[in-house]
């Protein structure tokens, strides 16, 4: 063997060397970049490896395995170490993976529960294989996953499923009750469940009276608190502040809360056996108006999604209870304005923009006598009289296009066909949340008795003017104070000045009266006033500006205040120049009639003077005697007969009371026998019909629909006879006691019993005015028969 041949191998075998170096770099270069690339794996997936023999029982790991066991990274570490960090709960789950495994020789993959170092509680997910050697398991390699954060997202997962489901069920539960305790009962008793605490409560606040009061609490294991009320200023002030700026007010523990320090409120918390809890306030327009709140007999850490649990619950309990109040509000104002519309004396109704008639009450139905189902629509239209609907389309266009209120008085047409006067008062309506105009409500109120009523008292008031224009009256109003002075039409005609030339003040009517009757006039005027006298009659004499002078009466009331000076003069004058040109004839006719006396004295004197020197017999002087007296009577017929003005008792109640009779004849009694009264009588009474007849038009019983007025008169003791008239009123408005006499009643009394002697009385009753009057009938020319 020579050297070459040794040496020749020798160098094979470094270049295989070589080669195998070379392959050995390479191999470790790329189990390098294999190890860097499982590293970056690992760490990016966040992932721990770990390895298991099955001989030894040793357990290694890379440091974020042991991290995420909660051990050192130089820990080490058997499976029997491992197997005792297994959550026991999860130990059989494991086992039987792992057995699995081995009979399969599968890889396995599992999440469990660990019970690390510190005492805490991790999740992990494990997946893993097994290494064998011919049929022999050797080892077990794997990655472990620490999924705590997933699981932590999971649980928020399942939390807020569960959140939203235990939300709808609530909605569900509380959106069908009508009953806004039970709704707080049942949110209370519900977030009571979920949250596993001792008490829960609804509380409504009232800032202004310094109090919370819970209508409902719930309480675990007991009954339920109907009603109680806190103040408060029994919680913490910092507790009210939170409350009040809008923030939840949250109480890990009573004992330990720096806000609560103070025995008071440690007392406070401990008599409801509270613990620890949180309030979550409800704020509405920028106030503070309700609680919920939460309380649990343990400390407790709350957590964010527990607060903003019961938030979104005071806000669903707050929206139930506010519906269901506004759907009672609702039901009790349309059961309030259908018993109003029911019983109101008038048509009710809504229509739409368009007129359609939407709503109606029953007086509707049964005025128009048509059926239920056909007296909504348009049909109302056709109800209103022919000339007053062309009137109301123009009236109602402008109404229409601007959507303003809308009066009218139209007639309606009814069930029989008769049409009657409506006053009809419409007011819009837009909705309240949005502004939208919805349409009109309205009344159709039945005036055709009234329009009766006022054209009767019209024609009463034109007698009444005219009966003051016959008789000279003229009414008066004479503000003290200020020294104006209101005179009637009639006034000013009754001083001769034209429509509207009277002064208004006190002087011009002293400048009409003449200087030697203004002085006693005004003097006692004053002395009236000075001794708060309630009434004064005056006669003086006036100059017209045409010249003539007239003589007037007046009689008026005085009104003071409450100190006692003088407010109103209020008052009438009645011309009465012709009475006392009457009363100057009078005692010109008696000094006549004396004079008249003693002649016909001298003539009968010469009669029987005569008769007796020419009589040859006693029977021949009674004949001569009796035909010269039956002459004179004759001639003294002649001279002073004169034609007597008379009325029927019954034509003047009729004249006034007539006009007021209904269709029925039923408003109106006039029963007694037939008197025919002078003048003298006539004129007084007239008025005071008058005044009765237009105080019923005004204020009593003919005011009203139904009211009715008797009126009835006898006459007693045909040799001295008296009159007895009755006006009873009854039907009409409740009547009461006026706090002052008038002035038109204390002028009839004035003058019946001035005049007439008569004895009156007005008695105020609730059911209605009742007037009586008893007088001597005048003897002078009255004609009566008590038996018609």
């Amino acid at each position: 063997m020579t050297v070459e041949d040794v040496v020749a191998p020798r160098e094979g075998d470094r270049q295989r060397v070589a080669e195998l170096e070379t392959r050995l770099a390479q191999a470790e270069e790329a189990l390098r970049s294999s190890n860097m690339k499982l590293r970056m794996a690992l760490e990016i997936g966040r992932l721990g490896a770990w390895e298991r023999d099955l001989e030894t029982g040793e357990v290694t790991g890379t440091p974020a395995f042991k991290l995420y066991l909660g051990l050192p990274p130089e820990a080490k570490l058997t499976y029997p170490d491992l197997q005792a960090m297994f959550h026991p709960a999860d130990i059989e789950r494991i086992n039987q993976a792992i057995a699995y495994a081995l009979r399969t020789r599968t890889d396995f993959n599992i999440e469990h529960r660990i019970l690390k170092a510190d005492g805490s509680i991790g999740h992990v997910h494990v997946r893993g294989g097994i290494v064998f050697e011919g049929t022999k398991p050797v080892r077990f390699v794997g990655v472990l996953q620490d999924i705590r954060e997933r699981q932590r997202l999971r649980e928020e997962m399942d939390q807020a499923q569960r959140r939203q489901e235990f939300l709808l069920k609530l909605n569900d539960q509380i959106s069908s009750i009508d009953d806004e305790y039970e709704i707080m009962e049942i949110a209370s008793r519900n977030v009571s469940k979920l949250l596993k605490v001792d008490t829960a409560g609804y509380g409504e606040v009232y800032e202004d009276r310094g109090v919370i009061i819970v209508e409902r609490e719930w309480s675990w294991g007991l009954i339920t608190n109907e009603g109680k009320v806190e103040k408060i200023d029994q919680h913490a002030g910092p507790i009210i502040d939170a409350l009040r700026h809008g923030e939840p007010a949250v109480i890990n523990d009573v004992r330990s809360d720096p806000r609560l320090g103070e025995p008071a409120l440690q007392a406070f918390y401990s008599t409801i056996n509270a613990r620890s809890g949180f309030l979550v306030p409800i704020h509405k327009n920028g106030r503070f108006i309700a609680e919920f709140y939460v309380y649990s007999s343990t400390p407790r850490d709350w957590t964010s999604d527990e607060v903003a649990l019961v938030e979104d619950v005071a806000e669903r309990t707050w929206l139930a209870i506010e519906k269901v109040r506004a759907e009672t509000k609702l039901r009790e104002t349309e059961a309030r304005f259908k018993l109003i519309a029911e019983s109101l004396p008038a048509l009710v109704w809504i229509v739409k923009p368009n007129l359609e008639l939407t709503y109606t009450n029953e007086r509707w139905v049964a005025y128009s006598g048509l059926p239920p189902e056909d007296a909504l629509g348009h049909s109302w239209t056709a109800a209103i009289h022919p000339d007053d609907w062309v009137r109301m389309t123009e009236e109602l266009k402008p109404v229409m296009a601007n959507e303003t209120p809308y009066t009218t008085e139209v007639r309606y047409r009814s069930k029989e066909g008769d049409f009657r006067w409506h006053i009809i008062r419409a007011a819009p309506v837009h909705n309240a949340a949005t502004g939208e105009f919805r349409g009109w409500v309205g009344t159709s109120v039945d005036i055709h008795d009234l329009k009766l009523t006022e054209a009767a008292l019209r024609v009463s008031e034109e007698r009444l003017a005219l009966a003051q224009r016959a008789a000279g009256i003229g009414v008066f109003d004479w503000d003290v104070p200020s020294g104006k002075v209101t005179w009637t039409e009639e006034q000013e005609r009754l001083f001769g000045l034209e429509k509207g030339t009277f002064g208004e003040d006190f002087s011009s009517w002293e400048e009409a009266v003449l200087p030697e009757d203004l002085a006693p006039s005004n003097k006692a005027i004053g002395e009236a006033l000075a001794r708060h006298d309630p009434e004064i009659n005056l006669a003086y004499r006036i100059r017209r500006p045409d010249g003539t002078v007239r003589t007037i009466d007046t009689i008026a009331l005085f009104f003071y205040d409450d100190t006692g000076a003088p407010l109103r003069m209020v008052g009438v004058n009645i011309d009465i120049t012709r009475y006392k040109e009457a009363e100057n004839r009078q005692n010109l006719l008696i000094r006549e009639l004396h004079h008249r006396v003693k002649n016909t004295l001298a003539t009968v004197q010469a009669i029987v003077g005569s008769t007796a020197r020419t009589a040859s017999s006693i029977d021949e002087f009674y004949q001569g005697f009796v035909g010269r007296i039956v002459s004179l009577a004759r001639t003294h017929n002649l001279l002073t007969e004169d034609l007597w003005q008379k009325a029927a008792l019954e034509d003047l109640v009729q004249t006034e009371l007539g006009p007021y009779e209904d269709e029925a004849r039923n408003r109106i009694t006039i029963e007694g026998p037939h008197l025919e009264l002078p003048s003298e009588a006539a004129v007084p009474i007239g008025m005071a019909i008058h005044e009765l007849t237009t105080n019923a038009a005004k204020h009593g019983a003919l005011s009203t629909f139904g009211g009715q007025v008797d009126v009835r008169w006898e006459i007693h003791n045909e040799e001295h006879p008296t009159l007895h008239f009755t006006w009873v009123e009854h039907g009409g408005p409740r009547v009461g006691k006026p706090t002052r006499q008038g002035f038109g009643t204390r002028l009839l009394q004035r003058v019946l019993a001035a005049q007439l002697q008569a004895e009156v009385s007005m008695e105020f009753l609730e059911e209605g005015l009742r007037f009586s009057m008893q007088m001597p009938i005048p003897t002078s020319h009255p004609t009566f028969n008590p038996d018609m």
